[in-house]
């Protein structure tokens, strides 16, 4: 092989106990081969996988660094996107997307100047048409780290687009929003509203859910939000903050190798 011994294949001839003549060898040889380069090519697909994975949470790390609570909502609009896509029975390939998907969502944010981003108090109108920019960013950003991603940027893009249109960066209704950012907004907007700020406090977490539910089919998708709904009053009663975080970092655990985890320290 190119890299040494790839493997062993054991083999038997029965018919001709034991012994093989020499056009049989060639063909095992040539065989042996195309097994071996397999392996190696499993091998660089993985590490090429690790090196992307790795390129793609220092990305999310650098907006983390800027932005403490933004690295700490990442991780629970990551806990509930998940939780709403294990509620719709999302194949591995989709749920993986979405994963990823919700740690990037606000990439975008990374072009938003540090003023804007840190202000303790209430955005003006001008500095929130900025911010509303940050779907547009992340989704260049991410569409320039190739095809890899390309499951990835609808998410991305579309997560503050409203069911009734008029949400944003393109106004996009019902159906076509794509439904990672319909599960992500709901995650996001959840998360958004039970939060303290410097400018406000957090909702109560059953007021939160009431708000979900008074703009099912106007804010948010209504298959979504009752999957939200359903699935976050399923949860157990009452989990620490810290659980809540600590759960997050196994789940994607699942998904990224330990040498690559950025959130471990949070």
């Amino acid at each position: 092989g190119r890299r040494g011994v790839q493997g062993a294949i054991y083999i038997d001839n029965r018919i001709a106990a034991g012994r093989f003549s020499q056009a049989d060898l060639e063909l095992l040889s040539l065989f042996a081969n195309q097994a071996a380069i397999a392996i190696e090519n499993s091998r660089l697909y993985q590490a090429t996988q690790d090196m992307f994975l790795n390129m793609t949470l220092a990305l999310a790390d650098a907006i983390e660094q800027r932005d403490q609570y933004t690295g700490e909502h990442v991780l629970r609009v990551v806990r509930y996107s998940v939780m709403i896509g294990g509620a719709l029975g999302l194949a591995k390939a989709e749920g993986d997307a979405l994963r990823l998907s919700a740690i990037l969502h606000d990439i975008g944010k990374i072009g938003v100047a540090d003023s804007i981003l840190r202000k303790p108090g209430r955005l003006s109108e001008e500095e929130f048409s900025t911010i509303r920019g940050h779907p547009t960013i992340g989704g260049r950003i991410l569409d320039h780290m190739g095809q890899q991603l390309a499951d990835v940027i609808p998410g991305v893009r579309h997560h503050h687009e409203r069911i009734d249109g008029h949400g944003y960066p393109d106004g996009l209704h019902g159906d076509q929003i794509p439904q990672s950012a319909r599960i992500i907004a709901v995650a996001d907007a959840f998360d958004a509203m039970t939060t303290d700020r410097p400018y406000r406090p957090g909702l109560p977490v059953e007021a939160a859910l009431q708000e979900i539910r008074i703009n099912l089919d106007a804010q948010f998708d209504r298959d979504i939000g009752d999957a939200f709904l359903a699935a976050y009053g399923a949860r157990p009663a009452g989990p620490a903050a810290k659980e809540e975080i600590e759960s997050v970092q196994q789940e994607l655990r699942k998904l990224i190798p330990s040498e690559l985890f950025w959130l471990s320290r949070v």
